[in-house]
């Protein structure tokens, strides 16, 4: 978010899987203790497209985020994630437990590297999925540190994936590190 995908691409995903200032918690009066706190957009690809017959899929998935706010200096970052996976548009309904591990490279040139597992998936009423996914900074800035990372990402065209497939999905993501 695709069980996996699904996942990985709203988790990562996003895998599916993938988040804008509506999706952050409203402000309060007391000070953010967030080591991290980054919003952008997931972008998850299948080729070849999905459909609703399970094939073998490379999956990408990218997170760009261009507004951060931290304690070390950093105001943007991008992750990846590829895998294979068999895939169709019916196995991403349900991701839940579903791991990925992407590295984000960060504007400063510091890394962090995040060991994701989906903990909630929402179908909201207007046709997204919201995928949170909690886990640990395993490796670079933040180690040590819990993440969360939220991704909203549109619910899959069953027109399309009867017809040519569904080549990819994108959304907006949320990332912090606490």
């Amino acid at each position: 978010m695709f069980a996996g995908i699904r996942s990985r691409a709203l988790v990562t995903t996003a895998a599916l899987a993938l988040a804008c200032g509506g999706l952050l918690a409203p402000a309060t009066a007391h000070a953010d203790t967030s080591l991290l706190s980054c919003t952008g957009t997931q972008t998850v690809t299948y080729d070849p497209p999905l459909t609703d017959t399970a094939k073998s899929t490379k999956v990408t998935i990218t997170e760009v985020y261009t507004s951060c706010k931290d304690t070390a200096g950093i105001t943007s970052g991008k992750g990846t994630l590829q895998l294979t996976e068999t895939a169709s548009c019916t196995s991403l309904n349900n991701p839940l437990g579903t791991q990925d591990q992407p590295t984000y490279q960060w504007n400063n040139d510091k890394k962090s590297t995040v060991l994701f597992k989906v903990t909630s998936v929402d179908r909201l009423g207007n046709g997204t999925s919201q995928v949170t996914a909690a886990g640990t900074v395993t490796d670079g800035f933040g180690k040590g540190s819990a993440a969360t990372r939220t991704v909203t990402l549109p619910d899959l065209s069953l027109t399309a994936c009867e017809g040519k497939g569904v080549p990819g999905q994108s959304g907006p993501a949320t990332l912090t590190f606490a």
